[in-house]
């Protein structure tokens, strides 16, 4: 998975499409998920229907920029990252309630699966490009219950970017 970024001899840049990238390629490569999309929650499904399972990323928290008492900035960015698959709403053959009723459980219990492989694959793979993850991962429930009715998890996670200082004369 080469990332092509601005590189000199003292440092190595990665941009938010880089990023971007790095996850859409996770998802076009795990044998769970079938579509991928970056924006506003809002916009899922809104330019065309999501392949399910699908993996959606956004910006729903203020990132930072940490500046070090030698003045160096190291940009930390804030994603909240959505693993949703189709609930199936079927005739209740087992006598079930709750999530067991249809195939909720079964598609909480990938995504939740599908959301740990993110995060091993960030931190194994994604150093190499200068990202690493500063802290722990907030996961949360993911249940909607409007046509699209998907359930999943979501990830709260801060990727913290090796930047070495601008690249542009001041």
């Amino acid at each position: 998975m080469p990332i092509t970024a601005t590189t000199s001899t003292t440092s190595f840049i990665i941009t938010l499409n880089q990023i971007v990238k790095l996850m859409k390629d996770f998802s076009t490569d795990h044998p769970q998920l079938n579509d991928f999309g970056f924006g506003q929650t809002s916009e899922i499904g809104t330019s065309r229907q999501m392949d399910m399972a699908y993996m959606w990323a956004t910006f729903e928290t203020d990132s930072l920029f940490s500046i070090s008492p030698n003045k160096s900035i190291i940009p930390e960015l804030n994603f909240t990252i959505i693993f949703a698959d189709k609930v199936n709403n079927q005739v209740n053959f087992s006598n079930s309630v709750g999530e067991d009723s249809n195939n909720g459980l079964e598609v909480l219990s990938d995504m939740y699966q599908v959301a740990q492989d993110f995060i091993m694959t960030a931190v194994i793979n994604w150093g190499q490009y200068g990202i690493s993850i500063p802290s722990d991962v907030s996961v949360f429930p993911v249940q909607d219950e409007t046509d699209d009715a998907v359930n999943g998890f979501g990830i709260r996670v801060t990727f913290r970017l090796k930047y070495l200082n601008c690249e542009i004369p001041i």
